[in-house]
Order: C-alpha cells, then sequence, then structure tokens
C-alpha cells in the first residue's frame, strides 16, 4: 500500500474537519487476513493522536476482488461500534487510482447508478422458436454471437499468483455461496410437490464431491460473465447487450456456457416434455461456433458441478413459476405439466452429477428416471 504523510493529512483533515499534522507512519506487520499501520499525528491544538490504518490482503479467504475487501471493510464500518467493548472504528474508505484516500463516510445501505439499456432480451427470441417449431436464419446468427462473444472473453486467462486460491473458490463458492447453490435451496419453500428435501440434500452432497474433483483445476480460470441467462442478454437492432455481470469476475467457462444451455433444455423440456429441435440443433449450433473460435478440451469434463446449479435455478418455484410461463404464453396443458417436468430437470441433475463428464449426446437421457 502507498500512503504518504501529505495524504494521510489530507484525508485526516477532511474526517475530523480540523488541521491534522502526521508525524509518523509505521507498518505494524502482515497477518493471514491484512496488514496494519500506526498512524501518529497533532490536532491543531497540539494533542497527540494515535490511530490504526487496516488494509486487506487479496490473496484467499475470499478477499480476491476489491469488492470482497469492500464489503469487508464496510461490514466493520457499520458492526463494530454495535459492540460493547469493541474498539471503535473512525472511518472506512477506498484507495484510489492516485493513491488519495476517500471517506466512505456513514452508510445506511449502498446502490448504484448505471446507464439505461434498450433492446429486446433474448427470451422473447426463445419465446418465437418455440412458437414456429423451428430455426431461422437470424436464430442461427445470433447464436453465433453469443458463442462469438464468451469464447472471446474466456480467451482472457487470469494468470496471477493467487490462481490457485482463487480458482478454489470460485468452485467452493458454487456449493456455498448465498447466492449460488445452498443459497437457492433455502430459498425454496419448505415442501414442494415434485423434490423433496432429503433428494436437495443428496445433490448437493454429490455436488461437493465435485468441488473436491475440480477444484485444482486453476489453470482453466478466466475472465467470465457469472449469470449469462436470456434475461440478461439482449439485442438492439442487432447488437448485443449484456446486463447483470455477477459474483465472479474470473471464473470457469463453464459457469457461462452451461447457464445459456440450461436455459435452452429447460425451454425444450417446458415447451414439449422433451430435449428436441429446434433447441437441441440451437446447443448443438452453440457448443460449434463455440468450439471453433475457442479451445476447451476439460469443458465437459468439469460442467456436471455448473449445470446442477444451473438446473436448480430452473426448477425454482419462484424463478419459473407457472405465473413466469403464462407470461411467456406457455399453453396451459404445458403450464398444467410443470411439476412433472421439473422432476425431469431432476433427473437431469442427478444423472450428471453421477458422470465422469457432460455428454451433450446424452442430454435426453440424462432427464429420464
Amino acid at each position: 500500500m502507498q500512503i504518504n504523510k501529505e495524504t494521510l493529512r489530507d484525508y485526516l483533515s477532511r474526517v475530523f474537519s480540523s488541521d491534522i499534522a502526521v508525524t509518523d507512519i509505521e507498518k505494524l506487520g502482515e497477518g493471514f487476513h491484512a496488514e496494519g499501520f500506526l498512524i501518529k499525528a497533532r490536532d491543531g491544538k497540539g494533542q497527540e493522536k494515535r490511530y490504526i490504518l487496516k488494509t486487506l490482503r487479496g490473496e484467499g479467504f475470499g478477499h480476491d476482488y476489491p469488492s470482497d475487501r469492500a464489503n469487508v471493510v464496510i461490514r466493520s464500518l457499520l458492526d463494530y461500534n454495535l459492540l460493547p467493548n469493541h474498539i471503535k472504528v473512525i472511518d472506512a474508505g477506498s484507495i484510489q487510482n492516485d493513491c488519495k484516500l476517500l471517506s466512505v463516510g456513514k452508510p445506511e445501505d449502498f446502490f448504484i447508478i448505471m446507464e439505461e439499456g434498450k433492446g429486446i432480451e433474448y427470451w422473447k427470441d426463445l419465446d418465437e422458436i418455440r412458437n414456429r417449431g423451428r430455426l431461422l436464419g437470424s436464430d442461427e446468427e445470433r447464436i453465433k454471437i453469443l458463442a462469438d462473444y464468451l469464447a472471446g472473453i474466456h480467451s482472457e486467462k487470469y494468470v496471477g499468483n493467487n490462481r490457485e486460491s482463487l480458482y478454489k473458490r470460485v468452485v467452493r463458492d458454487f456449493v456455498g455461496h448465498g447466492e449460488l447453490t445452498m443459497g437457492v435451496i433455502d430459498t425454496f419453500p419448505d415442501k414442494l410437490d415434485f423434490v423433496s428435501n432429503k433428494e436437495l440434500v443428496e445433490i448437493v452432497k454429490k455436488m461437493v464431491e465435485w468441488w473436491d474433483k475440480i477444484k485444482g483445476k486453476h489453470q482453466r480460470l478466466t475472465v467470465v460473465h457469472g449469470d449469462f441467462y436470456p434475461g440478461n442478454i439482449w439485442f438492439n437492432d442487432g447488437k448485443l447487450i449484456i446486463f447483470d455481470r455477477s459474483r465472479f469476475r474470473y471464473g470457469d467457462p463453464a459457469d457461462d456456457t452451461t447457464c445459456l444451455i440450461m436455459n435452452f433444455i429447460n425451454y425444450s423440456v417446458m415447451s414439449y416434455g422433451e430435449f428436441k429441435d429446434p433447441f437441441k440443433k440451437l446447443t448443438e449450433s452453440f457448443f460449434a461456433q463455440y468450439f471453433k473460435k475457442r479451445e476447451d478440451n476439460e469443458m465437459f469434463k468439469v460442467s456436471p458441478l455448473f449445470f446442477a446449479f444451473r438446473a436448480l435455478v430452473c426448477i425454482h418455484p419462484v424463478f419459473y413459476s407457472k405465473e413466469w410461463m403464462r407470461n411467456h404464453n406457455f399453453n396451459e396443458k404445458r403450464i398444467e405439466l410443470a411439476d412433472e417436468n421439473k422432476r425431469k430437470i431432476i433427473n437431469f441433475m442427478r444423472n450428471i452429477l453421477n458422470e465422469d463428464e457432460f455428454n451433450l449426446k446424452g442430454i435426453s437421457s440424462y432427464l429420464k428416471d
């Protein structure tokens, strides 16, 4: 960390609204999680002040991204002073590109402001494909655009010194993260007609086995989107627009490819009760174009873990509800069979987790009990 007396003086003067003279900066040491500095200063009345400035290390322990470290800092700011006898936090802040220190202030909550995106989400394409029962040339063109996009971002490998721990974190999070497997299951109602809690626990157990099986494949770490499903994919006059990059800056390419393809599989099952054309052809066209642009001989060897999570999302009774199906103009007969079709997706999860690797030609068999 690059700090100096002048930078600290400016920062502390803003925090305390008074003149502060920094007299010394002493590095106290480093631990597994952080490094600390003792800041000695005098206020405008000549009184000596001593403060501790702490920064978090960026390797492992779930601190790999700046956003992870921001989460810890902000949590400390909001929580430390609520605990009796705890050392008090005076402020929290960020280190800017020019090494200046910027205060976070005393936030109650947080927000982001983004540009407005215009276009039509890719769900509309899938609705039209279902209704006509065949692919048009425009559908083939768009699936090539999506394959090229993912192959392009996945071509940027992560080569940092913490690659091994970061990949382990990615695979671990797919099982235990609050937005991923266990967190999603925890949002299911207590009782569902199409799956038992015991079955869900067995699925998680199998996913833990996959975590152990693939967590060492750190050479696979690349740039990813993290939630590449049709709702985050829009087209505006042929231009691809992407929304809501999620969770990971770097991850396994199979995260993105399985996210998209699992939605094709699920959409086919919801539409026809089986995996068949035109969604079968759409899936095959995607992978043909993807592997044309980017070689990945291990993609299908790690895919079962990522497919299983995406399948759990597809059976979610809120995310893909009967009301959701009505909004996408499924006929009532298909809607009445929603639970039966979710059962087929559960079969898919259980079967694929028992495979050594994903078989593109075996999708229909995975759906069978």
